[in-house]
């Protein structure tokens, strides 16, 4: 009963890209920031970088499933609003009751003028020992705009080790059909105030139009 307990107090994230078995606890609120920065030629990073702002509230509304609203901005020239989500997250049985953890993800993303929306699943499989923490992302994504539907499969995959008891380090591995991306995690903090930093070089090459390099920061502060 008390690691879960512990393990709910707040959505403390290790990883940049990979979500892990948590939720945050019933009657309890998280804000997070989101800054990513995406760098379509790794060999110039002054060409025409694309910075993204995403702002998150999360609610515990059970011991099992919590809700979160966003806010995403996206900054080249001028900051623009470039829409919003919803998510929700159920963790299905107890820590360590499975080989791997099962939590289920579930997100709606639209457009501020409702011309673009999307449905996008996740089944979040983790693991955490002492000092390790595993966990893997498939993703499936459906676009819709003007009656067209788009199909996308993506995953994420994370692995950190714990230093001590406020520092983490691993490393990050993401792709879809358009690339594959890889790089180091750090974090830090406690599970009130933490912030997270982590990068994504290419593997290999990329579809023309999608980055060759990102950088993402996430701030959390319980509330």
């Amino acid at each position: 009963l008390l690691s879960t307990i512990t393990l709910c107090i707040a959505d403390q994230r290790h990883f940049v890209w990979t979500y892990e078995y948590k939720t945050v606890n019933r009657g309890e609120a998280e804000f997070e920031h989101y800054y990513t920065t995406s760098y379509p030629n790794s060999s110039n990073l002054s060409d025409d970088v694309i910075v993204g702002h995403q702002l998150e509230l999360e609610i515990g509304m059970n011991e099992r499933f919590d809700f979160a609203i966003y806010h995403q901005f996206e900054q080249q020239n001028n900051l623009t609003y470039k829409g919003y989500k919803l998510r929700g997250r159920y963790r299905i049985g107890q820590k360590n009751q499975y080989f791997l953890d099962p939590l289920l993800y579930l997100e709606y993303h639209g457009k501020p003028d409702f011309s673009e929306h999307g449905i996008e699943t996740k089944l979040i499989l983790a693991k955490e020992t002492g000092n390790i923490i595993a966990s893997f992302n498939p993703v499936l994504e459906i676009e819709i705009e003007d009656d067209e539907n788009e199909i996308e499969t993506e995953y994420t995959l994370g692995l950190t080790y714990k230093l001590n008891k406020l520092f983490h380090t691993g490393i990050e591995f993401k792709g879809s059909e358009y690339g594959h991306y890889w790089g180091p995690t750090i974090s830090h903090g406690t599970h009130h105030f933490w912030f997270s930093l982590g990068s994504a070089f290419e593997l290999g090459t990329v579809k023309e139009g999608k980055p060759e390099m990102e950088i993402r920061m996430i701030i959390g502060v319980g509330l």
